[in-house]
């Protein structure tokens, strides 16, 4: 598998627009749990440093250990690496494993998980323009779709994953699970209907599926723990919380995202494409078996919402998140709440991943408090839960050479 062309540009970053100045407003202390961030130390390997001639070799060559080998990561990686010492943008492997395309340093992937801090840069956006606040319950805007727990569940809780709600994942553990699950379900119709559903994705993994369909199924679920009080991670949650945006906005997340984010930030790489088959030009997805056999898991993106729509490449993903620390996206206020850290070096950063259920893609991001250092990894494929401490290690690595 051949190495790919890298660009290094010192100095240059992703083009943005002027920094927007926010009036003042209300300083909005729960960010730093919604956006999951972890100080972290992030070394590099020094003394593999120096048997490489460039920054820019050694980067390549963190691409080229996730893409090679029997223990490979995926197929194919791209890379955005953007700090003190200038941007580098990379690739390695391929885009296509049946017709072995390279992968292009352009290359378009589903940012799985990764795509929850777009919704919540959205959501900050609305709560500074007064639309909303985070202490509004889902009842407020939804009221009767969660039953007998609307009332007592907040948007905050649902963006910081303490609301007590079952994950998607939770219903996915077994069988036996998902039986379970259906036989709290009161009403025969909803039931019958669920029941449809699952029958329709056991014939088809690839099978569009509304989130809606988890959410009413959560509705009768008992509350894993009292809001507020316990981490459980719910996929179902975040997208309640991309609905009350939707609502709060009166505009589809399409639309929203596209007008508070993609455009003023001259995004055209990304895309809210939750489900199916991705639009436009992409890279190919695939879960890797223990042996190394590939599965084409693309279209294996069945009842996501806002908790997983972004489809984008590394340069645009980069430049959003240089966006939400730098004052473009978000009131000076809101971050100071991002968390603490040392921007200047690698001792703290907000670090994120991405998987999806499909096992088709895995994004990894680390990015400075401040905008002025940021990686991101991204890999179409992965080997499930075994490889997640490789891609970010790589992450870490990359975001620390730059």
């Amino acid at each position: 598998m051949s190495d790919h062309a890298t660009v290094p540009t010192r100095g240059r970053r992703a083009r943005l627009p002027r920094r927007v100045h926010w009036p003042h407003r209300r300083m909005l202390w729960p960010v730093a749990g919604l956006l999951l961030a972890a100080g972290i130390a992030v070394g590099v390997d020094r003394a593999f440093f120096a048997t490489h001639e460039t920054r820019s070799e050694f980067m390549q060559s963190i691409l080229n250990d996730v893409v090679r080998g029997s223990n490979r990561l995926a197929p194919g990686a791209t890379a955005y690496v953007s700090g003190p010492h200038g941007t580098w943008i990379g690739s390695a492997g391929v885009a296509d494993a049946k017709t072995a395309d390279p992968m292009p340093m352009d290359a378009r992937m589903r940012i799985e998980s990764n795509s929850k801090t777009w919704l919540v840069a959205a959501v900050l956006q609305l709560v500074a323009d007064g639309e909303l606040s985070l202490d509004d319950t889902v009842d407020r805007w939804l009221p009767g779709l969660l039953r007998a727990h609307g009332s007592e569940i907040t948007l905050r809780q649902l963006m910081s994953d303490s609301s007590g709600l079952i994950d998607d994942n939770d219903v996915f553990a077994s069988p036996r699970a998902a039986d379970a699950y259906l036989a709290r379900v009161g009403d025969p119709k909803l039931r019958a209907q669920l029941l449809a559903v699952g029958a329709r994705i056991r014939a088809d993994r690839a099978v569009e599926v509304s989130p809606l369909w988890f959410i009413r199924l959560a509705a009768w679920q008992p509350l894993v723990a009292p809001p507020g009080t316990t981490y459980h991670h719910s996929n179902i949650g975040w997208n309640i919380a991309g609905l009350i945006a939707a609502k709060a906005s009166g505009k589809s997340l399409p639309l929203l995202y596209r007008e508070r984010i993609f455009q003023p930030l001259r995004l055209r790489h990304t895309a809210y494409d939750p489900q199916g088959p991705i639009a436009g030009a992409h890279a190919n997805g695939y879960a890797l078996a223990a042996r190394g056999t590939l599965t084409d898991t693309t279209a294996w993106h069945l009842g996501k919402g806002a908790d997983g729509a972004i489809v984008t490449n590394a340069t645009d993903e980069a430049g959003f998140l240089t966006a939400l620390t730098d004052g473009t996206l978000l009131h000076p206020d809101v971050l100071g709440e991002l968390g603490a850290g040392d921007p200047s070096g690698c001792g703290g950063a907000f670090v994120h991943s991405g998987s999806g259920a499909g096992n088709g893609f895995k994004s990894d991001v680390v990015y400075a408090v401040d905008g002025s250092r940021v990686a991101v990894l991204l890999l179409n494929g992965t080997r499930g839960a075994t490889g997640f401490a490789r891609s970010a290690a790589a992450a870490n690595k990359l975001y620390c050479a730059g």
